[in-house]
Parts: C-alpha cells; structure tokens; sequence
C-alpha cells in the first residue's frame, strides 16, 4: 500500500516548497493603495414613499366605501349562504375563557415595550449602516 506513496513523497521533496519573492507583501500592499475605492450604492428601496402612500390613499378610501356600498337594506353578504356552518356543529373552546385585568395590562405592557424597542433597534441599525 505504501509503495505508491513513495512516488508522491520523492517528487515533492524534489519540487520543493515554493516561496513568494522578497517584495511580495510590498507589491500587494503598493497594488491595494492605488485600486480606486467604489463609493458603495445608496439603499433605494423597492417600493418607494409615493407608491406606498398612493397604496395607502387606495386601501383607506376602499375601506371607508365599504359601509357605503349597501344601502342599508340589503347588504353583499345576505346573497351568500352560510347554512353550511349550522352543520359543521364546531364547538368554541374559548367561550368560557375570560382575561383578568392584570393579564391584559401584562399583555399591552409587553407590546408597548416591543414596538419601542423596535424603533430603538431601527435607529440603532440606521446609523451603524449609513456610516
């Protein structure tokens, strides 16, 4: 098994180890001084502050047509037929369940904490990339 080997090893002592010239680091660091710097791109988004607000204007005036859309007498929902649903006879789990005081408070305490604490990360990750 080692026979084969001993080729390998014989011409390898025979190449030698190669060894970069004596300005190499010089060269590299002389060539890396005069590469010009590209000035890295600014962020543009995708979707850009016109067409968000543009998205927002549709979705707010969609939604405040809504209760305009039926005339009080007969609504789009009345054409559909829910009696399907009398017949799944799904029980709620939940009907029973009721929340104290101190778990909502608990509940909206943790909430406002992680909005803030996401606005804080934002600015945070903001200013380490803008710089």
């Amino acid at each position: 098994m080692e026979e084969p080997y001993k080729d390998v090893k014989y011409l390898i002592k025979e190449a030698g180890l190669e060894t970069p010239s004596e300005n190499f680091l010089k060269n590299v660091m002389e060539q890396v001084e005069l590469s010009t710097i590209e000035i890295s791109p600014t962020y543009k988004p995708l979707i850009s502050k016109k067409v968000w607000f543009i998205i927002g204007v549709i979705v707010a005036v969609l939604l405040c047509m809504i209760p305009f859309l039926s005339d009080g007498k007969e609504s789009i929902l009345n054409n559909v037929n829910f009696s399907f649903l009398n017949k799944l006879s799904i029980k709620n789990p939940f009907s029973n369940f009721t929340f104290h005081k101190t778990t909502i408070y608990g509940i909206s305490f943790l909430a406002l904490l992680f909005f803030i604490q996401i606005t804080i990360l934002k600015r945070r990750i903001d200013k380490r990339f803008s710089s």
